[in-house]
Order: C-alpha cells, then sequence, then structure tokens
C-alpha cells in the first residue's frame, strides 16, 4: 500500500478514475431525472366496444352489421384496459395520436428487465376485411437483427385478426379519432 502511495503515476491514475466515476454518476443522475414522466390514463374500456363485444357473445348475429368510433383518450383507456388485465404483456402507458395518414403510438416497455420508452407511426387500411398494417416508424432502442425480429412478431401478431368475430368494411380515420364500421362473421 505504502509503494502505491509513493508512485505519482499511480496517484494520478487514481485520481483521474475518481473524476471519471464522478462525472459517469452525475450524468447518469441527469437521464434519470430528466426522464419524462409517464403518460397514464384510467383502465377503461370503450363503452362502444364492450357494449359490440356483448352484443356479439349474446346470440348468432351473424351478417349484422356494427359501427364504433374511438377517440385517441378512448383508444388509450381501452388498451390501458386490457394491459391491466393481461400483466405478462410488457408495456405501459399507452398514448394514442390518430390522424388521417397514420396512427402513431408510444409507451413503456420492458424489454430484458430494463423499462424503456418505445414508440411507432403506422398506416391501417383493410384487405379483405381485415387490418393491413404498414409500420411507417419503429423506435426501439434494440439492435437491427432484434428489432427486424420484433417487426416480424409484430406482423404474426395482426395477422391474428382473421380469427376475429368480426371483418371490417371501413375505416374512416380523422384527426383524434377512427370511426369503423364492419359486419358480424
Amino acid at each position: 500500500m505504502r509503494l502505491l502511495k509513493r508512485t505519482p503515476l499511480v496517484r494520478s491514475n487514481f485520481w483521474i478514475a475518481a473524476v471519471i466515476i464522478i462525472t459517469n454518476v452525475f450524468a447518469w443522475a441527469g437521464v434519470l431525472l430528466a426522464a419524462p414522466e409517464p403518460y397514464v390514463v384510467e383502465p377503461i374500456r370503450d363503452p362502444e366496444v364492450v357494449a359490440l363485444l356483448d352484443y356479439i357473445r349474446s346470440g348468432d348475429h351473424s351478417g349484422e352489421e356494427w359501427e364504433v368510433t374511438l377517440t385517441e383518450i378512448e383508444a388509450e383507456q381501452t388498451i390501458t384496459w386490457y394491459l391491466h388485465r393481461y400483466p405478462k404483456i410488457p408495456l405501459a402507458h399507452p398514448r394514442i395520436e390518430i390522424t388521417p395518414d397514420y396512427v402513431s403510438g408510444e409507451g413503456d416497455a420492458t424489454i430484458a428487465g430494463l423499462r424503456v420508452h418505445v414508440g411507432g407511426k403506422v398506416r391501417v387500411t383493410l384487405l379483405d376485411g381485415l387490418p393491413q398494417v404498414d409500420i411507417l416508424e419503429l423506435s426501439l432502442p434494440v439492435p437491427g437483427p432484434i428489432r427486424k425480429a420484433i417487426e416480424r412478431e409484430i406482423q404474426v401478431q395482426l395477422r391474428r385478426a382473421d380469427r376475429l368475430p368480426v371483418r371490417f368494411m371501413s375505416a374512416e380515420w380523422r384527426d383524434g379519432e377512427v370511426v369503423v364500421r364492419g359486419m358480424i362473421r
């Protein structure tokens, strides 16, 4: 120990290391303190969605038409309701923006045990009564190959729309809301 104290090179390296560590601690503290508060909405299913699902479950209504209008806040609340119901889905605090050209969403995801802010922008069209989603932007703090795998999995999940008890006839995207019309299968 005495030898280390007497060597000027070791003493200067110690101070350099101490400055780097302290600077790193302050940098991380700044990043963590600058993180925005999460966007929080109540977990409420939209009444129109509830009514449609209850009507479908009540009996044989095949061929009947339906219409649902969702605003951005109603979409956020309904998504939050489902996320609370299925806590294994690693997403929280969804925020939605609906425009005639795209739908964007963001939220906090848990990836490899870390909570990170993610977002994306998609264009939704209808083809043969099913939603088709084109990913326009995807902000995920992960390496390219993992990002591609996640994009593929999103597309796989979207293909499951074929199992829905409804077919979509139209979707009118407006600023702040969407009006969806369809038919019960």
